[in-house]
């Protein structure tokens, strides 16, 4: 390994001397062309200086110009990008303040939607109770119609039973009369029936006046038999009396239940 490392070392060496032998050589011939192609460049006369140099003026020149209206061609290029910059940037300021607006809009539109979703569930929950309540009316309404139906039957009874009372009480008024006729009569009959025994007594005083004279035997035992005929006529007459007073509960009396209709 070092016996490689040695001869390599000695190689590079080597070829570095046999460089260094041939490097004057090289350079003095690099010298030598380079001043060749710098002679052949330069003029050899005034004429050809003059020539080269006013060559020189008007490439000069030229380029100038072709730079003046390179720089106006440029120029002009700018100031169309720079116009269109300004209205790129004015449209893009215009862009960005409508952008601003959809954006202020889009917000005021998002929160008119939160509060319509809200109201929204607002009114779906009053419907909601609303059907609630309303389905409890139609029940209580069912209900009620079913009481109305109840009352209606028994209007319809309560004015049966009306006409019926109606009926009865017109035929209880027609007896009530008709009792008011037979009690007139037999007040009449009552009258008749007191003058009567007020004559029988003034003719039994005179009969007693007269058997307190003499001969008063016959006229005691008339006297008598007045006084039988005086009790049975008093007897008729309280006979009389207690069938009227039997006969007036009855023509008065009157059904309750006719009388005072059942509430329902």
């Amino acid at each position: 390994m070092v016996e490689q490392l040695v001869a390599f070392a000695l190689g590079f060496s080597i070829c570095g001397l046999i460089g260094l032998a041939f490097l004057p050589l090289v350079s003095a011939r690099a010298r030598r062309l380079t001043l060749k192609s710098i002679e052949e460049r330069l003029p050899m006369t005034f004429d050809e200086i003059e020539a080269d140099r006013d060559l020189l003026r008007a490439r000069f020149a030229v380029e100038k110009r072709d730079l003046e209206i390179a720089v106006e061609r440029e120029r002009r290029s700018r100031a169309g990008e720079a116009a269109e910059l300004g209205r790129r940037t004015a449209a893009l300021v215009q862009a960005e303040e409508r952008i601003r607006a959809a954006e202020t809009e889009l917000a005021a539109r998002d929160a008119l939607l939160t509060q319509a979703l809200q109201h929204g569930e607002s009114l779906r929950t009053e419907l909601a109770e609303t059907g609630a309540r309303l389905a409890t009316r139609e029940q209580e309404l069912m209900a009620k119609t079913g009481q109305i139906d109840t009352l209606t039957e028994a209007h319809r009874a309560l004015k049966a039973e009306l006409g019926s009372f109606r009926a009865q009480l017109q035929q209880a008024e027609a007896r009530n009369h008709a009792f008011d006729a037979r009690r007139e009569r037999l007040i009449a009959k009552i009258k008749a029936e007191g003058k009567r025994v007020e004559q029988a007594e003034a003719e039994i005083k005179a009969l007693r006046d007269l058997s307190d004279q003499p001969g008063g035997v016959a006229i005691a035992e008339l006297r008598s038999a007045i006084l039988d005929l005086g009790r049975q006529v008093v007897a008729q007459d309280q006979a009389r009396q207690d069938q009227a007073v039997q006969d007036q509960p009855a023509q008065d009396q009157v059904d309750p239940n006719q009388a005072c209709p059942t509430q329902p």
